[in-house]
């Protein structure tokens, strides 16, 4: 080879070394973009349920609150064995809706969320909660920490996988910013 084709394959192999670069940036910054994309689709599918969990808390109707169930769900609250599974949860929810009836009312169910992680298709996410109900006339304020595992269904919606919550009688160990009065 002369002189003149090592310049012009030298020239090329850096062109082509280039466009390679370009194309690792482009494909880089797609991905990027289509995860960005994806995380403000999951923030939303996760933000409506939230919403459905408010709506279905305040309504006390275990028929609402199953809605909100991956069907492998488990749910851990002080002083309880661990419900595992969704029908164990709704059973227990038709059990507490039979004991307590129209007498309960639920006046307020506030969840402040203090940092929500999303992989793929789970979800992990931790805050503090208050709540105002009546029973029998007599109104009950409480407040405390809850952690949670939601898993995206296969329709794309969001569903609570695993619950933990931890009810506090003192104000300070949940320090909500706006609680139920």
């Amino acid at each position: 080879m002369n002189k003149q084709e090592l310049v012009v394959i030298k020239v090329i192999s850096k062109r082509l070394l280039q466009l390679a670069g370009v194309c690792v940036l482009v494909v880089g910054a797609a991905a990027c973009s289509k995860k960005v994309v994806s995380d403000e689709k999951a923030r939303a599918g996760i933000e409506q349920l939230h919403q459905q969990d408010r709506d279905a808390t305040l309504s006390g109707k275990a028929d609402e609150l199953v809605k909100l169930w991956d069907p492998e769900a488990v749910r851990i609250q002080a002083g309880r064995p661990a419900e595992v599974g969704r029908n164990v949860i709704y059973e227990d929810d038709k059990r507490w809706e039979a004991k307590i009836g129209p007498r309960e009312h639920w006046l307020c169910a506030d969840l402040e969320i203090q940092d929500l992680q999303i992989h793929g298709n789970w979800a992990f996410e931790w805050g503090y909660f208050s709540y105002k109900s009546e029973t029998n006339g007599k109104t009950e304020i409480g407040q405390g920490k809850v952690m949670r595992v939601m898993r995206q269904q296969p329709d794309g919606s969001w569903k609570f996988a695993r619950v933990m919550v931890i009810q506090d009688k003192e104000r300070s160990a949940a320090p909500v910013s706006k609680p139920c009065e």
